[in-house]
């Protein structure tokens, strides 16, 4: 009886922990979309205060000031008008 209860006692906390697990990744995931939206606008500032404009597209960003987009999990609206207009930059998680 008591090898019941435990084991009874043990799938409650597992069905407890697995939401909660799902929950911390969910909220990690929007962290990293933040931050890495957050360290493409630093490139851009970076790239105008030292080249003088923003590139077309944001491979250039990638090759030339070390961003790393993991592309598994988000994908990035870039938008340029001109070169001396800041470009329209978003971060989307995949599968919102």
């Amino acid at each position: 009886m008591k090898r019941f209860l435990w084991i009874l006692g043990f799938i409650a906390l597992l069905s407890l922990a697995i939401p909660a697990a799902d929950h911390l990744k969910q909220g990690n995931l929007e962290e990293r979309r933040v931050r890495t939206e957050e360290a493409i606008q630093r490139a851009l500032n970076l790239c105008y205060a030292q080249e003088g404009f923003y590139p077309a597209k944001l491979d250039y960003l990638l090759d030339n000031y070390g961003i790393v987009v993991d592309f598994d999990d988000y994908s990035v609206y870039y938008k340029t008008i001109g070169s001396n207009i800041r470009p329209d930059v978003t971060v989307f998680l995949k599968g919102d």
